[in-house]
């Protein structure tokens, strides 16, 4: 018995520390979401400002850009955002599942951002656009820069066809979705006329100039609502696990009270006995 109770002691120390740091954990996702909110809030206006106003450029003066009917190669080049770090409930899992339902069947290549997809891309062997690892937490402008050029360059150079991008979509503070957004080629809308602007020098030599700063505005809001899920997912996790600890501790000191409460019985039982039989 007594063995028991040191047992049931022990369970409750490891439990102990264990919601600690669930705790701990939960605080610092928390702590970090007002930023991350202004951040993806930001990107995302910017984002939808130059969407709409890139969009202006696809009509019949642009329509044979190779940024609009790119040759056919058949390969897609696929941006996986996960995060840096794990214990975020199925965050990482959400979009690996998606990452490997869209590829099947088809010639990928991938770009990954954030540790977990850059772990994921290399235990499943699959080829990748770059070497440099990139953060989805400390992704920076000059970053989201260069990784445009790199998906512009290996669009003119016929690598691949396609660019997509597999992120999480923000539908609520407790629900988040995988998602996969396509990028390039530009879509040509029914309505696509010849453009009623004029463009100096025109609008194609325009279109292959700011097409990176396009890539670079989508990509920027995609990595920013990616984050701020994570944080979501990762507070609302280790609420759970929080929650889940606590009552596994009050389950563990009701057994923990009721093998103390049978042992001191089985004392006084032994005592009173060994008293009668002195008698």
């Amino acid at each position: 018995m007594g063995a028991n109770i040191k047992q049931i002691r022990s369970r409750i120390k490891s439990v102990d520390s264990t919601l600690h740091i669930t705790k701990a954990m939960q605080l610092v996702a928390s702590s970090k979401v007002r930023r991350a909110k202004l951040s993806a809030d930001g990107a995302a206006v910017y984002a939808d400002a130059m969407r709409d106003a890139f969009l202006n450029l696809v009509s019949r003066d642009t329509e044979k850009s190779i940024f609009v009917t790119p040759p056919k190669i058949g390969v897609t080049c696929y941006l996986l955002i996960a995060g840096d770090r794990g214990l975020a409930g199925g965050y990482n899992g959400n979009l690996f599942r998606l990452a490997t339902a869209e590829a099947a069947g088809r010639r990928c290549v991938y770009l990954p951002i954030g540790k977990r997809a850059a772990d994921f891309c290399q235990r499943q062997g699959l080829p990748t656009l770059s070497e440099r690892s990139y953060s989805s937490e400390k992704l920076s402008d000059l970053q989201l820069s260069e990784i445009a050029a790199l998906l512009c360059d290996g669009f003119r150079a016929h690598q691949f066809d396609a660019v997509k991008v597999i992120h999480t979509e923000l539908l609520s503070v407790l629900s988040q979705e995988a998602v996969c957004t396509t990028l390039l080629p530009l879509p040509v809308t029914a309505g696509s006329t010849a453009s009623v602007t004029v463009y100096e020098p025109d609008s194609e030599a325009l279109m292959q100039r700011a097409v990176a700063d396009y890539l670079t505005a989508s990509l920027a809001a995609a990595v920013r609502e990616s984050f701020l899920c994570e944080l979501y997912a990762r507070r609302n996790a280790m609420d759970s696990a929080t929650k889940n600890a606590e009552e596994m501790i009050d389950a563990l000191n009701l057994q923990y009270n009721r093998a103390r409460q049978s042992s001191i019985t089985q004392e006084i039982t032994e005592i009173v006995a060994g008293a009668e039989g002195q008698q």
